[in-house]
């Protein structure tokens, strides 16, 4: 549960049975059953924040398991949703390792793969200048390309924090209990 088989196990098993190489499928699917870490965090948040007198209330008042769910229980979960759901969701942007093992045409790389592709040919041309013609290569702050590079990945992540900080504070209010 929380370690995995490795990576060359990992790699056989999603290319030669699955078939998701050079497929949407390769950026999203071997990440989704990973994380028992999530689960464990929801469980815990289940358990103690979800008082089981509210849902033994909404049992005498005849509602099911499924409209117990829907309308108790996800209301006041907002905040561990939006939990999971942000760093998952930042999980999947900062990821470039299944682009770089499941995807070779370069038209299905991603962001994280280009600026990682952007960052190594910096680095390759930096480290072979050698020359009179390399002058003005020389010139180039390559300290300035890395930020750069990390100011493009980052800056998504950046803009869509505080809309979700909000809907931290709304589930909240939402989930807080009368005593």
């Amino acid at each position: 549960m929380l370690f995995n088989g490795g990576t060359v196990p990992s790699y056989i098993m999603w290319s030669r049975n699955f078939h998701i190489t050079n497929t949407i499928w390769a950026l999203v699917v071997p990440r989704l059953l990973v994380f028992a870490f999530y689960i464990i965090i929801m469980r815990t948040y289940f358990q103690t924040s979800i008082p089981p007198e509210i849902q033994e209330a909404a049992r005498i008042d005849g509602a099911g398991e499924f409209l117990t769910l829907i309308r108790i229980v996800l209301p006041m979960s907002t905040p561990i949703i939006a939990t999971v759901g942000l760093m998952t969701g930042i999980g999947y942007w900062n990821d470039w390792i299944n682009g770089l093992y499941y995807i070779t045409d370069p038209k299905m790389y991603s962001i994280q793969n280009i600026l990682n592709r952007m960052l190594q040919d910096a680095q390759f041309i930096f480290s072979n200048s050698t020359g009179v013609d390399n002058i003005n290569l020389a010139q180039v702050p390559s300290n300035g390309i890395k930020m750069a590079i990390a100011m493009v990945g980052a800056a998504p992540i950046m803009l869509l924090f505080p809309l979700f900080q909000k809907y931290y504070v709304k589930g909240l209010a939402v989930g807080a209990v009368k005593g």
